[in-house]
């Protein structure tokens, strides 16, 4: 008998601690999804602004925070071009120092032909769409990052993008070669492969 009515008080309590229970649960499940890591894919599209020349790519978030930045990899239709990576630069806030949702991303790019050059996204949205201007040595380009109509769609078909990957090993190393050669030390090459 006291047996039963331990445990019916265990109950009890139990049930007039369900709310608090949840609360804790959802907080905790809220820190968990604060913390982790993120991915999105989405396209971009643009020009050299000087012949008009059209580039399509895409921009990759693998991300352990929404703070670090992502790849971007941009070319013609038929072939992949270029390849480098951007970081936040700088978080936009208001009079009370909050965030308003709008970054600058700065990041380095690298051409198997030996080109190198910079750019910068704009975004309000932590990068899923924006802007891009950049110089390729030299020549200007800008592009728009948008989301693929398709829901969920994250292959290059989606871009508009026919790229084969025949010879990825040896672009990784030009990539790779050219980022040493112009930032020797960096210890965030890993974004290139």
């Amino acid at each position: 008998m006291n047996m039963e009515v331990c445990l019916l008080s265990v109950l009890r309590c139990a049930w007039a601690l369900r709310g608090f229970a949840i609360a804790v649960s959802v907080a905790a499940f809220g820190f968990t999804l604060a913390g982790c890591s993120y991915f999105f894919v989405r396209g971009v599209e643009g020009s050299y602004l000087a012949t008009g020349t059209p580039v399509l790519g895409k921009v990759t978030a693998r991300n352990e925070s929404e703070q670090t930045g992502g790849s971007i990899e941009i070319g013609s239709a038929e072939k992949q071009q270029c390849k480098g990576r951007y970081r936040v630069s700088q978080v936009k806030t208001n009079f009370w120092k909050l965030e308003t949702g709008e970054r600058i991303y700065r990041g380095k790019i690298y051409c198997l032909d030996g080109r190198v050059g910079a750019f910068e996204l704009i975004s309000k949205d932590k990068g899923k769409t924006g802007s891009i201007t950049g110089e390729i040595n030299g020549e200007a380009f800008q592009l728009d990052v948008y989301e693929s109509k398709s829901r969920g769609c994250r292959m290059d078909e989606c871009w508009g993008l026919k790229w084969t990957y025949d010879k990825q090993r040896d672009n990784i190393r030009t990539y790779y070669r050219l980022a040493t050669e112009h930032e020797p030390g960096s210890t965030d090459l890993w974004l290139l492969y």
